[in-house]
């Protein structure tokens, strides 16, 4: 732990970096761009005590005085330490989760291939990491066993595929961005890496075929998530309670809506018509692009959130190793550690092997009225502009730079759904409708997140009651459901609509000003809504 004075940050973050030089590249931390890190089990169970160790003395120490920050600093520690602890214990991703190496690696990589760092410094970096990789696909390979379930032994092909695929392509391509010599050993180092990614693919194949684990995490498992994790006083029933009613709720207010529109054709079949009006594949990032655009200028018009000098957000592809488990795109957004504030909004392309039907269905997720209803919840005022705020208003030293969670995170971006049709920013009658869609969306998240990992619910009849429920295409469908099964996803898509509600009522509490509440919620990173409730309570 010496090393956290001389790096400036906190210890339990520098324990975590040393551990995983992947999550530390990821996050902006160079030291370690040149490592893969060590995934032996014993150097796996060893980081697990040394966790448990910086935890127990977390728990010994005395709890600030509520409401100050120094309280909300140690707070999140607490959740922290003991959800990873608890996760570490449950999860075993390392013997269990094949997409999980393939995702890491396909991490190390691209994360040394952005256009903002030194190209001969993260050009020597992948080098190394492109020279580990087959050892490290060996220790995965022994790492894995038959607990894995067959799912995740399935989304572990996909993704191991698509790495090799990363490999083969992008990486030669941005070789020829590099010195010469630089670039040659480049391409030679992921030319000799193929086979080695090929054998592990090969591998996470046969293992599928004996794989006898299970996925769902248990009653006992989202119990203490939701109390500990994300500080709230519910439980699984009383969650999935909540999504039915919610589901009830948000179904009838989408058919007020939509009879308002048109009496005689169903919302279903409306929404079927806007999603007829679709970009093509090559237009997927312009069409996105253009409605991100169009919300940052609504934002600074209305003045919703301040948007710090120096912010930038672009359009980019999701990788190739990424996917399977992404069905439309993600955000990027810029890393804690690293220097600037620049994001990126990922967006997933239409996969040119695959089935006409399938194309279609992906470019009919992507419609325009969808494109319009979603783009601000992930730039601005929402993910990107969220994450250059946890950036700025939080200290290097703090974990409260590191720790995010997906109450705030996906509260936020659902509350800035909210936010943008109270101002006038979702005017056009087809995207409110999208919209209104797409909170029965959020609202079935709750009951397929509790049902799935309580096992009341299949994954087949969570597919279609997506289907049927929030008028998906299976490719969608399939996408969504398949991503509530990964490791670190029980309660993640419930946080969705349980964060934004904490965020409405806590705006309606603080009787401040639009943008001087957005500009407060967003100066304490990300911790629970709830947490910042008691900040509002308390005495900073």
């Amino acid at each position: 732990m010496a090393t956290a004075a001389a790096s400036g940050l906190h210890p339990h973050v520098e324990l975590l970096f040393e551990a995983d030089p992947i999550l530390a590249s990821g996050q902006g931390d160079e030291r370690a761009h040149a490592r893969l890190g060590d995934i032996e089990p014993d150097a796996i169970e060893g980081f697990a005590g040394e966790r448990r160790r910086l935890l127990a003395d977390a728990e010994q120490r005395p709890m600030p005085a509520a409401g100050t920050r120094e309280w909300l600093e140690h707070s999140v520690l607490l959740t922290e330490l003991r959800t990873s602890v608890r996760r570490h214990d449950v999860e075993r991703v390392w013997e269990r989760a094949p997409y999980w190496y393939a995702e890491r690696m396909g991490d190390a990589l691209s994360v040394l291939m952005r256009g903002d760092l030194d190209p001969a410094f993260a050009g020597e970096a992948l080098l190394a990491r492109l020279r580990g990789l087959p050892d490290h696909c060996a220790r995965a390979k022994a790492n894995l066993t038959e607990a894995t379930p067959p799912l995740w032994a399935r989304m572990g092909s996909a993704s191991a595929r698509g790495l090799e695929r990363f490999v083969e392509r992008a990486v030669p391509g941005h070789a020829e961005t590099l010195p010469p010599a630089l670039a040659a050993d480049v391409v030679a180092a992921a030319s000799k890496a193929l086979p080695a990614l090929g054998e592990f693919t090969a591998y996470v194949d046969e293992l599928g075929e004996r794989a006898r684990g299970s996925w769902s995490c248990g009653v006992a498992h989202v119990d203490f998530l939701l109390g500990t994790f994300h500080h709230l006083d519910i439980d699984a029933g009383g969650l999935a309670e909540y999504g039915r009613s919610l589901v009830e709720r948000e179904r009838a207010e989408l058919e007020r809506f939509a009879a308002s529109l048109d009496r005689d054709a169903p919302w279903h079949e409306q929404i079927d018509r806007i999603k007829d009006r679709h970009p093509r594949p090559p237009e997927f990032l312009s069409t996105y692009g253009d409605q991100m655009r169009r919300a940052r200028e609504h934002t600074a018009r209305h003045e919703l959130v301040t948007i710090p000098d120096g912010e930038a957000c672009e359009m980019e592809w999701v990788p190739e190793y990424q996917r399977e488990g992404l069905p439309l795109g993600v955000m990027s957004p810029s890393p804690p550690y690293a220097p600037g504030l620049r994001s990126g909004f990922r967006i997933t392309p239409a996969d040119p092997e695959a089935p006409h039907e399938r194309v279609r269905e992906h470019m009919r997720d992507n419609c325009y009225a969808f494109a319009a209803s979603i783009a601000g919840h992930e730039t601005y005022p929402g993910h990107h502009l969220q994450y250059v705020h946890h950036k700025l208003g939080t200290d290097r030293g703090s974990v409260l730079r590191h720790f995010a969670t997906p109450q705030f995170v996906e509260g936020w971006g659902l509350y800035v759904e909210d936010l943008l049709e109270e101002t006038g920013f979702l005017a056009d009658d087809a995207v409110r409708l999208f919209k209104r869609r797409n909170a029965l969306w959020r609202a079935l998240r709750v009951v397929v997140d509790v049902g799935l990992h309580t096992g009341t619910l299949t994954l087949d009849a969570a597919i279609e009651l997506m289907r049927r429920e929030a008028g998906m295409d299976r490719h969608m469908a399939e996408g969504e459901v398949r991503r509530y099964t990964r490791h670190d996803n029980p309660t993640y898509p419930s946080s969705y609509v349980l964060g934004r509600d904490l965020i409405h009522r806590l705006r309606s509490r603080r009787g401040l000003g639009v943008k001087a509440f957005h500009d407060w919620l967003l100066s304490h990173g990300s911790p629970p809504v709830v947490l910042l409730a008691r900040m509002s309570e308390g005495t900073s």
